[in-house]
């Protein structure tokens, strides 16, 4: 009896704790403004300025197997010019080069143009090539991502 008694009091604390903690709110979203489509792309200049750009590192794997190819991803550019996420939109050969291609944007340092006063963030795509001479996809790559290797 004396350990339902103690038990109940407990419960009636834990409770009573538990319902004063205020709810938490859903993380805020980002209200980017989207540039991703053909015709906007080149908009992204009149809101950001690229000011550090890190090249992709090359896989090992993809160059001991002598591949090239590219990676198109959607990225959010924030309010502080950073990278604020993305999502790969095309990929050739799929998922080779991915990784490489994400890391190295997270090193990318954009600033607000003179007309983007109010820092409006983005959603724009960039597109990442991949090269290794004697590749032996030269001919996919080339159609697929649309570069020409020189040699």
């Amino acid at each position: 009896m004396r350990k339902t008694v103690t038990l109940s009091i407990f419960s009636f604390f834990l409770i009573s704790c538990v319902s004063t903690v205020p709810p938490t709110s859903p993380k805020e979203q980002i209200q980017y403004i989207d540039l991703t489509s053909d015709d906007k792309k080149e908009l992204v200049n009149e809101y950001w300025v690229l000011e550090k750009r890190q090249d992709p590192k090359y896989p090992v794997g993809a160059a001991k197997e002598g591949l090239s190819g590219c990676v198109e991803l959607v990225v959010g550019i924030k309010e502080n010019g950073k990278a604020g996420g993305y999502k790969v939109k095309k990929s050739y050969p799929e998922g080779v080069f991915d990784k490489h291609a994400a890391a190295a944007l997270n090193n990318w340092q954009w600033s607000a143009s003179d007309k983007n006063t109010d820092k409006a963030p983005v959603l724009t795509t960039i597109k990442l090539d991949f090269m290794v001479s004697n590749s032996k996809n030269k001919a996919e790559a080339e159609k697929q991502c649309g570069f020409s290797h020189k040699q």
